[in-house]
């Protein structure tokens, strides 16, 4: 292998392992003819927020695990379970450019998917400003009341981390009893019909606050497209594989 191939940037791996290599190259033009009708684009505003870590490349609209409309398993269920075969998982970005690694905020960039489930834009808005909001100051540790429970653990020996009274973790009890509200709600509003799946949000505390997943009922889209059925469209024939003898050819 030449030395020119080891040094190719477009083929170097992400340490996102869900995302694998970088197939995204500077001959890239953006079409997005490989994604799935019915699905849209990726951003329905211009002034939403990059996604992920600033230093890597645009993502773009290729179609795939880190497409912001993807489809996901459900990790969050049994593999036996009926939520496990019914639901996928909508995964929000962490948006680094917000406080960076200071808190954990989430992108505001509106996934489309998410509109026939039942989560309209302005209340995927309502909810990442909500949850942005409080998580800022919640970690901040320049905080005053952070930097007050800091002090009291020291005196008491963490005791007071222990019992849970500090600021932080009655906020974040706080928040997830937010989301628990939330998710009651939109079950509420669904209604109990046979067959019917009301979205909700995930725990943060399951996710590690490392990305805000969204269950939604399954969209039965692909999870991936043929690379030559975006060339000669997905409605084409595919053309049969040539038979091959496996034994003697038969004398007449």
């Amino acid at each position: 292998m030449s030395p020119a191939e080891n040094d190719d940037p477009t083929r170097s791996f992400s340490k996102d392992l869900e995302r694998g290599p970088s197939v995204l190259g500077h001959g890239h033009n953006g079409s997005n003819t490989s994604l799935p009708g019915g699905i849209g684009s990726a951003a329905s505003s211009s002034d939403s927020s990059i996604l992920g870590d600033p230093d890597q490349p645009e993502l773009g609209e290729e179609w795939g695990p880190q497409h912001p409309c993807y489809p996901h398993l459900n990790p969050h269920v049994p593999l036996d379970s009926p939520e496990y075969t019914n639901t996928r998982i909508i995964r929000i970005r962490r948006d680094w450019l917000i406080e960076g690694d200071l808190a954990p905020t989430f992108s505001n960039l509106y996934p489309e998917i998410l509109d026939p489930a039942g989560v309209s834009e302005q209340e995927f808005r309502r909810v990442i400003e909500k949850l942005n909001g409080d998580l800022i100051p919640i970690f901040n540790p320049y905080n005053w009341r952070n930097v007050l429970d800091s002090v009291l653990g020291l005196l008491t020996g963490w005791i007071w981390d222990d019992i849970g009274l500090t600021y932080a973790k009655i906020k974040l009890r706080g928040l997830e009893a937010w989301i628990d509200k939330w998710n009651a709600e939109m079950e509420k509003a669904t209604g109990s019909e046979e067959g019917t799946v009301a979205p909700r949000i995930v725990s943060l505390r399951r996710t590690g606050y490392m990305n805000l997943d969204f269950q939604i009922p399954d969209p039965e889209i692909a999870p991936t497209s043929e690379p030559t059925g975006s060339r000669a469209g997905l409605g084409a024939p595919a053309e049969p594989n040539p038979a091959v003898l496996t034994g003697p050819p038969i004398e007449t």
